[in-house]
């Protein structure tokens, strides 16, 4: 029988290193601990074996599809698939509410266009009864969004990949416009909002696209709450241990019938487009 698999990206540290040992402490399978930087995963694969825990390690950027790869690959070749899969791994630079393009693209390229390359190398991977969870926020609730038109588009039942794509482009177009073109799309911390949002919307089409297939694989997108963690500056109403809470629920616990769904922090089911 092949031993079960659970994999966290971005699990270094804060959210994501309290899901993996949640994880290691609940899940009866193999757990990855990955990361992009090799030192500081290694690193927290040894704090967690300090606890009695026992988490596998491997380097994993989701912003590189030769990682990405490399990483699929690995599963493949040393396992039977993925049961458990929770895109975690983002980034914010706390102290720019208005960024420019650059930071903007690189922000949306970590936390949106990742699950693109996800979703290419790692979904072959999926068992039939699988979860997926995506780590969204509560600025990833449509009412971020200040353009009427993606208001419209955002909310429908047939939207697609390709709409979702041109929702990304026509904000980084934006960006590229200025401040006030930035901040007239969604505000301070639009590049998030929209990540966020984009993570969001791509949740619910993939879950769609699943179903279609006939898989009985669960995709939804969780808001674990304002977490304490470096990203945030030490700012925020939850520790990591709870912001973890809600994403392990979905991970393990959650009925395998909740499907295409955004989660709140206390585990219920919230309307994403309110």
């Amino acid at each position: 029988m092949e031993t079960k698999v659970a994999v966290v990206t971005g699990a270094n540290r804060g959210l994501g290193f309290e899901i993996v040992k949640g994880l290691c402490q609940k899940f009866n399978g193999a757990v990855y601990l990955t990361s992009r930087d090799e030192e500081r995963g290694q690193k927290a694969v040894r704090d967690l074996e300090e606890l009695g825990l026992h988490p596998l390690f491997h380097i994993l950027d989701v912003t590189s599809d030769e990682s990405v790869e490399k990483f699929a690959s690995f599963i493949k070749s040393h396992h039977g698939g993925i049961d458990v899969l929770v895109n975690n791994a983002g980034i914010l630079d706390f102290d720019k509410p208005i960024s420019s393009y650059e930071d903007a693209k690189k922000l949306l390229d970590t936390n949106f266009y990742s699950l693109l390359k996800i979703s290419e190398h790692l979904y072959p991977l999926l068992t039939n009864s699988a979860r997926v969870i995506n780590i969204s926020s509560d600025w990833g609730l449509l009412s971020n969004i200040r353009k009427q038109i993606w208001l419209d588009t955002l909310i429908k039942d047939n939207l697609t990949l390709d709409e979702i794509l041109q929702f990304v482009n026509d904000f980084l177009q934006a960006a590229k416009n200025g401040r006030n073109a930035f901040g007239a799309f969604a505000g301070n911390y639009g590049d998030y909002k929209v990540s966020k949002v984009a993570l969001s919307a791509l949740t619910f089409v993939h879950q769609k696209e699943f179903v279609r297939l006939g898989k009985d694989i669960s995709v939804n997108c969780v808001h674990p709450g304002f977490v304490k963690t470096d990203m945030t500056k030490g700012m925020g109403n939850f520790t990591p241990e709870r912001g973890a809470r809600a994403p392990l629920y979905l991970a393990l616990e959650a009925p395998q019938t909740l499907k295409g769904t955004f989660i709140w922090h206390d585990c219920h089911k919230v309307n994403w487009d309110d």
